[in-house]
């Protein structure tokens, strides 16, 4: 096995010395000393000699040709701000802005410029906005290069942004406060790009050209943005963000009630010209929305997605370890949410937490993580000191090597038994491999487990190849496992396994006015255990077919065989708990269907569809996702899904189903409301969820949340609690 990962790590890593640099094509900012105006027109003399770019190139639907409707930007700078002026070409009447909550979602128009600041290929800020100046912003990080994962929207900096809107096209003009982000002393240049995104035409657009097979955010397609004279020292504003926080909520079954009045907040320390420091006291998360309800049909656990602003940002340096969908070192959301004694994910208090982060040099970066739990004696929850240390040493152009120490200790002697050991330790790492052109990634890693019980030492290792090109899309994962590897602080979905994961698609671009891309190829899933006389527990392979539409729907068939050996009884529908389905293997095959419509029109949806062999009888499922948009007012969806579960005698058939609509009312750039619904019969719960938000000052809030959530079956429409939180946060930079 060592040899097999040496081989792979040098193979790999020669690609990055075989590839050359490309031609540089860089773009003069001009130092100005007047005083610029944000109203979204260049009247200033000294716009009229920045240097302006255009020449946008195409994306999507091709990478080949110019963008049909081209976009102008120029910079200049102040001792204190960056400034960008944007022209867009269109129509008055062709934007389409679906909502005016900031970042806007994902169905709507854009332009979009980042910012590389340390020229490290590896993270950037980006800043945009549309035509009504809604304002959009988020970090990079991994280089830009996978497209809906390498980037963050919930990071928000303090910036300006106004527009004016003509007949045949828009402007916006930008400050960036040299506050709001981290760049090195006496920077000479930065690396940029320019997108933008209109849907009417279904069209992405770049300044620099993208391959289309990349991200469009890519750093390794930024270019020099060159200033006039070096920008001086970084600068270091601490910024802190208390909140008060009103709660009342009730528990219905003993009648309890709770009024509360908390407090705490959030702060931030720039270190030298790279490195946060960001602390959280008594942090409250009620205004963050509730995970949504899944039917989970197969055997394992499922990893829901962080949402606590804490959590979120710089989160690179402490996620992407590892296998990602099997075995996960660190997993945020196991500090602060746990299990109660029946199974209900429950807040585990955090009385104080920081985080460090940032860069030491130019291509070494850390990541400091400590939280402080609090015991909870009811569930048998002791507390605990949570520390994650990470380090990234940058390689050759773009590839590193990532070290990650997890630690879980109990700080004090509890009172009650425990089944948590003292400790549980990990230490491991990561070597990301990239080459110049970006076609060829992948990663070996390794990772070892320590707990004061000698058994519950354990490995986990493997590796990741990617190649992409035009016509070619190639991955291969490969993940081993012992039995007692077990990161308490990690997410894992099974141990003592090893996996195959393969996956082929050869790319046609046919000459077509409809078409634009059909994908074919195998995909193959295939995990034993070794440890076990290498029993094999599943076995899947597809055949797999994609068309992808110029309007930018699509559709997606799979013929799958699937096999199974289940080592324990199993009971899927929750109904059949006296006769679940029996331990043995299963060989069964089944088809899928899938449709996502154009995002172009005001209604737009996706739909699912699988039926075949599950297990000893039949499932049918069917998914749908729709959407409807009123533009600058309204987002509205709904949720819809159903499985038909048939299974022989002596066990229950079974019709499961989740509905889950919301909308999502913008009514001005600052007032928000938003409302979430969830209605399940697997779990047998109604659960409501509305959030009224007040943004009064840049980057603070008036929440009002009410959430409520009740047993229908066994108790009707009678909540089993509820709560109203009333939360303001203020941002005050010192």
């Amino acid at each position: 096995m060592s040899k097999k990962i040496l081989f792979v790590l040098i193979f790999c890593t020669c690609f990055d010395l075989i590839f050359a640099q490309k031609f540089t094509d860089s773009t003069y900012v001009k130092l100005t000393n007047q005083k610029i105006v944000i109203n979204g027109i260049d009247d200033e003399s000294d716009w009229d000699k920045a240097e302006s770019r255009s020449n946008f190139w195409q994306w999507f639907p091709t990478d080949t040709i110019k963008a049909l409707k081209q976009t102008e930007i120029k910079f200049l700078y102040d001792s204190n701000n960056i400034y960008a002026f944007v022209k867009c070409y269109e129509s008055k009447d062709e934007s389409i802005i679906s909502s005016l909550r900031r970042d806007m979602g994902r169905f709507s128009d854009f332009f979009l410029f980042t910012l590389d600041t340390f020229n490290d290929l590896t993270n950037a800020y980006a800043f945009g906005g549309n035509s009504v100046g809604v304002k959009k912003d988020e970090i990079l990080f991994n280089g830009g290069r996978t497209l809906g994962e390498d980037s963050n929207w919930d990071w928000d900096a303090k910036f300006d942004l106004e527009t004016q809107v003509y007949e045949n096209f828009y402007t916006a003009e930008i400050r960036i406060p040299l506050s709001s982000i981290r760049f090195a002393n006496n920077s000479r240049s930065w690396r940029y790009n320019v997108s933008r995104r209109r849907i009417i035409a279904n069209e992405f657009s770049t300044l620099f050209r993208v391959p289309q097979e990349q991200s469009f955010i890519n750093l390794s397609f930024t270019e020099p943005l060159v200033f006039e004279k070096p920008l001086g020292k970084s600068k270091t504003p601490v910024t802190i963000i208390p909140y008060v926080n009103l709660l009342k909520s009730k528990i219905f079954d003993n009648d309890e009630k709770t009024n509360n009045l908390e407090y705490g907040g959030d702060g931030r320390v720039f270190i030298g010209t790279g490195l946060n420091l960001d602390f959280t006291i008594n942090p409250d998360f009620s205004q963050i929305e509730v995970d949504d309800q899944i039917i989970n049909l197969t055997r394992f656990a499922v990893a829901l997605p962080e949402k606590r602003q804490f959590f979120i940002q710089n989160n690179d340096l402490f996620s992407g370890f590892g296998d990602f969908y099997e075995n996960r070192p660190f997993f945020t959301r196991r500090i602060g949410v746990t299990k109660d004694l029946n199974g209900n994910t429950i807040q585990n208090k955090i009385h104080a937490g920081v985080r460090l982060s940032g860069k030491l040099t130019k291509r070494l970066r850390v990541g400091l993580l400590n939280m402080q739990t609090a015991k909870d004696e009811m569930n048998l929850i002791p507390s605990n000191n949570n520390t994650v240390l990470s380090f990234q040493q940058n390689f050759f152009s773009k590839s590193n090597l990532k070290f990650l120490f997890v630690n879980r200790e109990k700080t004090a002697q509890d009172r009650f038994e425990s089944e948590q050991e003292r400790y549980n330790r990990l230490l491991g790492f990561d070597y990301n491999f990239i080459s110049k052109n970006d076609k060829i990634r992948g990663k070996v890693f390794f990772y070892n487990t320590f707990s004061p019980s000698e058994e519950n030492e354990g490995l986990s290792t493997g590796f990741r190849f990617n190649y992409n090109d035009i016509k070619n899309r190639f991955r291969t994962v490969f993940t081993r496992t012992t039995p007692n590897f077990t990161s308490d602080l990690g997410f894992s979905r099974r141990k003592g396994f090893k996996k195959n994961y393969t996956k082929y698609d050869r790319f046609f671009f046919p000459k077509s006015e409809l078409i634009q891309s059909i994908a074919i190829g195998p995909e193959l899933y295939y995990v034993d255990k070794p440890e076990e006389n290498n029993l094999v527990t599943d076995r899947r392979l597809n055949a797999n077919l994609s068309v992808n539409f110029k309007n930018r729907s699509r559709i997606d068939l799979a013929i799958v065989n699937t096999y199974i050996y289940l080592e324990n009884p199993f009971d899927p529908t929750g109904i059949n708990d006296d006769s679940p389905i029996t331990e043995g293997a299963y060989d069964t095959s089944q088809f899928e269907f899938g449709y996502t419509s154009t995002n172009r029109t005001k209604f737009r949806f996706n739909s699912e569809i699988s039926f075949g062999g599950y297990f000893s009888g039949e499932k049918f499922s069917i998914s749908n996702n729709f959407n409807f948009r009123i533009d600058k007012l309204l987002q509205a969806s709904l949720k819809l899904s159903y499985d038909k579960i048939n299974l022989p005698e002596p066990q229950k058939s079974v019709g499961l189903i989740l509905v889950s609509p919301k909308l999502d009312f913008t009514f001005t750039k600052n007032i928000f409301w938003a409302s979430f619904i969830q209605f399940s019969n697997f779990s047998n719960t109604l659960g409501i969820n509305s959030r009224l938000q007040w943004r009064f000052a840049p980057l603070s809030d008036l929440f009002l949340v009410y959430t409520d959530n009740s047993n229908y079956l066994e108790n009707g429409l009678v909540p089993n609690f509820r709560t109203i939180n009333l939360k303001i946060t203020y941002w005050i930079n010192i």
